[in-house]
């Protein structure tokens, strides 16, 4: 039996408590407990023990698992969300337990860190420009040209993240960007903004993972974008519609970005764009896809992430073999209503619920609730999981679903 600590599990990263505990090992999760940092008790539930301690908090997070250590060795440190990457490989570190090396572990959760590396490894990407006030902006677009896409440089779930086709719109965008605090994580980004060349073409995710030097590609998924200026993600399809010889130079170049960036351990989610001079990077993280990335590779492609990821800290061996792409297929879909600011009631189509293709279907803001801008993931409505047996066909019916799905508002007095 194995100790993990799980630093503030969130999205997938929650499932990992539970596939500890059905692995027989022990789930030690350390979380801050209120506000975005509370696990559900559904999750939390699994664990063998609970540590409430402030996980912004880098110092008092390496005490608490040092203590834990000193009253029974760990065996293995684990990031729950990618906010938590650096500290995990940090504290794995300090406690001589495998781990990304710290400075790598930066690369891979800030944006412009990561750009410099792949610059100096040489690797083809976006062009790119690091803004820390309006006097550099004029310079950045210069070098990035417009349209361009204005970003934080530590945030995620596309959170400020928009695309600017003028100087006056990027102006704007990096005003919004800049030292925001993500309202669920209680964090404050950076004072600094990354403008970068707009990559014109279709964007998938990359699912893999890295053990004894050697990169693994276990999926490539298509990735269903909303409407610009925002690039909020609406769905995901696990595997996605590119042939074996169009997925090989993905491979690639995804293998060279994580050599460039020094990931050399744990499982990864990439982000690119197919462009006219190839793939290009739009961004890599150290942790699993969420948007029930893995339970779709798991549905589709009989491969269990979450295993994987413990597996990979433990230092045991990964054996994963997906199935053959020409089997089942999985995606999802998101609901977004940018018109709407509440609901009061969501009504499904006839015969939604008891499509045996539909394996799950939820809402996740109640009714009644203040709906979020439609600038980030925060204002999905709810999702819909589906499974076929072709891409177009899973493509088709996670359209007829949303399209079937009514959130009604009363009229305004």
């Amino acid at each position: 039996m194995s100790r993990v600590v799980i630093i503030e599990p969130r999205s997938s990263g929650c499932w990992l408590i539970d596939k500890a505990a059905e692995r027989g090992d022990e789930a030690l999760v350390l979380t801050a407990g209120h506000g975005g940092r509370r696990v559900p008790d559904v999750h939390l539930d699994h664990a063998a023990y609970v540590e409430l301690v402030d996980t912004n908090d880098d110092d008092a997070v390496l005490s608490a698992v040092r203590r834990l250590h000193d009253a029974e060795p760990v065996h293995a440190v684990v990031p729950g969300f990618e906010h938590y990457v650096p500290l995990a490989a940090r504290v794995a570190a300090a406690l001589g337990l495998a781990g990304l090396d710290p400075e790598a572990a930066l690369r891979l959760r800030h944006k412009h860190l990561m750009r410099a590396a792949l610059t100096a490894a040489g690797v083809d990407q976006p062009a790119w420009a690091v803004v820390a006030d309006e006097r550099d902006l004029v310079d950045a677009v210069q070098r990035t040209g417009l349209p361009c896409v204005v970003k934080p440089v530590d945030l995620s779930g596309s959170l400020h993240v928009r695309k600017s086709a003028t100087l006056e719109e990027a102006s704007a965008a990096l005003h919004d960007a800049r030292g925001r605090r993500d309202p669920d994580l209680d964090w404050r980004s950076l004072q600094l903004v990354l403008v970068e060349e707009f990559v014109a073409g279709p964007e998938y995710s990359i699912e893999g993972f890295v053990q004894d030097g050697r990169v693994h590609v276990l999926s490539i998924t298509k990735k269903l974008l909303s409407d610009e200026p925002f690039f909020v993600e609406i769905g995901h399809i696990v595997p996605g519609d590119l042939s074996m010889a169009e997925s090989r130079p993905v491979e690639l170049y995804v293998r060279r970005v994580a050599g460039a960036l020094g990931l050399s351990l744990g499982v990864f989610h990439a982000e690119v764009r197919l462009s006219s001079r190839g793939p290009l990077l739009i961004e890599i993280a150290a942790r699993m896809g969420g948007d029930n990335i893995p339970q779709l590779l798991e549905l589709s492609r009989g491969v269990d992430l979450y295993d994987i990821t413990l597996r990979c800290h433990l230092g045991l061996p990964v054996t994963a073999q997906p199935r053959s792409s020409n089997g089942t297929r999985a995606g999802v879909r998101y609901f977004l209503r940018p018109r709407l600011d509440r609901y009061t009631d969501v009504l499904f189509a006839d015969g939604v619920r008891a499509d045996p293709r539909v394996r799950d279907l939820r809402v996740l803001i109640p009714p009644g609730a203040q709906l979020p801008s439609p600038g980030s993931s925060r204002a999905r409505l709810g999702y819909a999981v589906v499974t076929g047996a072709s891409y177009e066909a899973v493509r088709s019916l996670l359209d007829d679903v949303d399209r079937g799905t009514t959130f009604h508002s009363e009229p305004d007095p």
